[in-house]
This record gives structure tokens, sequence and C-alpha cells, in this order.
């Protein structure tokens, strides 16, 4: 049995803390920038063991779609569909890792969850591609499923892919654009400051590192580009709350970035936003993707079951 990591008055899931015994953790470096593509290549080949979703509940199909310039939207449909709003699912890897191949299994099991169609970006990653291109393809992509699949349409995704769906929210706001009926936001990358104590007290050993978040940052933000946009920082979101969706956010208690999530939902909360805030303290950043470890599962079918009230 291992002895008892505590945070915050919570222990460190047993399950979770041998799982992290098993994972490799490389601290990404200036000079791996040239080696992106074997580095990504690295990520893509250990996803089969790091993202064990559970199966899905149900038989869910899956199709690619390609939209201009290559840009690859992948259509889940599940056999048996309990809404007829549509998810578009921005997945994570901090903008320069992960695909629509890396979360795969995640997305197929939400769908199957949820029973909704679920439509997942393959978004162009950074360093080659710097902010805001990912954002202007979840754009076009969010532009697509409006003139073409629904006009309710609801936005997810994870880490990076949590930033990018708050960060497109802000876009349509700022462009009096139609507007997502909701978004879920699992714990989410919020500011390029890195500044906060959980950076600090979980620095490493829980899976996402505070050195590699300040790398991702530093690889995706053009330095020309200004932290005050409230599409880059979303803690410089000014929401109207008449403007803005429903909106659910997940945190974990050891995550690097739970401290900024939490600060972000109740930057919302002051602005009176429907927003609610689901935290789960034993667990660590992507436990999503881990969902056949015990905790973990419970946790992502319990806010699955949140989403769908706001679905």
């Amino acid at each position: 049995m291992f002895n008892s990591i505590i945070y915050r008055g919570h222990a460190l899931d047993d399950q979770t803390k041998f799982f992290l015994k098993l994972i490799p953790i490389k601290n990404l470096k200036d000079e791996d920038e040239s080696k992106i593509k074997s580095i990504r290549q690295a990520y893509e080949d250990r996803s089969s063991f790091i993202n064990t979703a559970a199966k899905p509940i149900q038989d869910v199909s899956f199709t690619d779609i390609e939209l201009m310039d290559g840009l690859i939207l992948r259509k889940y449909s599940p056999r048996k569909k309990y809404t007829k709003k549509s998810i578009l699912y921005f997945h994570g890897g901090g903008y320069a890792f992960g695909s629509i191949n890396t979360h795969h299994n995640i997305v197929q099991y939400y769908s199957s969850y949820l029973g909704a169609d679920i439509y997942s970006l393959n978004y162009s990653l950074s360093p080659e591609n710097k902010y805001p291109k990912a954002l202007n393809e979840a754009v076009a992509a969010y532009s697509w499923l409006l003139d073409n699949v629904s006009n309710e349409v609801s936005i997810c995704g994870d880490s990076a892919g949590g930033h990018l769906a708050a960060s497109l929210t802000n876009k349509l706001i700022k462009e009096s654009l139609s507007l997502p009926c909701s978004q879920l936001l699992i714990y989410p990358m919020i500011s390029p400051k890195c500044n906060f104590s959980s950076y600090e007290d979980l620095s490493s050993g829980f899976f996402l590192t505070a050195s590699n978040m300040r790398w991702i940052w530093k690889k995706f933000v053009d330095k020309k580009i200004s932290f005050e946009d409230p599409s880059c920082d979303l803690l410089k979101t000014n929401p109207i709350s008449t403007e803005f969706p429903e909106t659910l956010i997940i945190t974990a208690g050891f995550d690097v970035l739970c401290d900024e999530a939490e600060k972000y939902a109740y930057l919302l909360h002051e602005k009176s936003i429907n927003i609610r805030q689901l935290h789960y303290p034993s667990l660590i950043h992507g436990f999503a993707s881990m969902s056949r470890l015990r905790k973990a599962k419970i946790a992502v079918d319990n806010f699955l079951d949140d989403y769908k009230k706001i679905l």
C-alpha cells in the first residue's frame, strides 16, 4: 500500500497514484521545438496506454468529414439518441499535441453516454500554428455545424480543448454571432500567466507539470499577441449574463490548472452567469482519459450526468 499524498485536506486516489508510476513524463525544453514531430508521434503511440477510457455503453458509429483546407471533423453517432442537439468537441494536448485519434475512445464514450452526435475537430497544432489559428478553425467548424447540422450546438473540450471552447464563446460574443447553447470545460487551461498557488504546490509528479505548461503557453502564443485578449487569457473575460451560455467547469484537486479554472468559475459566477463547477479533489489532470480507473470513471459519469441537464 502506498503512503497517502495529501493536498488541501484530500488524499490522492490510490489507483491514480499507482498509474502515475507507470507514466513516463517528458520535461519539455526550448530545443524540443525542433523535434516536435517525433515527440508528437511518441504522444500518439502512448495514448492507447494513457487514454484508458471506459468502453462505450452502446454502439457508436463514426465517420470523418473534410471541411475546407483539410480541416477534419470526426462525427460520432450513437445508435440511440437522447437529444437532437449536437456537440462540438476540442481535444486536449496543450495545443501542441493530441488529435482526434488520441481522444477517439474518450469521445466515443461520451457520445454513447450522452446519446448525442459529437463532432471532434482535428485543429492545427502549435508551435507551427500559433494563436489564433486553432480558434479561427473552431469558428469555421462551429459555423459549419450551424449551417449544415443543427441550430443548437453545445461545445466541449478538455485541457487545451477547454480553453479553445471558452475562447470560441468569447470570440462569438465579440463578433455578435450565434452562441452555443451550453459549454462543458474539462480541467481547462485558462491563463498564460501560470502564477497560481497550484502551480507551485503541484509543480511535478502529477502528470501535468508546471514547467511543461509554461512551455506550452510560450510556444502557443506569439509575443506580439497581447495577453489582454480575452480569447487568449480567459481571466480577461467580461461576460454579460444575457449573452453567455450555461457553463459547466470540471476541476481536479491534484492539477496545476485547478486554481485558475476555479478563479474563472468564480469570475463567471460574479457576473451572474449560469455556471456550475464540479471539483474532484482526489484526481489528477487528464482523469477523464483514464476512466477505467474506478474513481475516474465515477467522476466522468457524474459530470456527464450534469452535462445532460444543460444539453
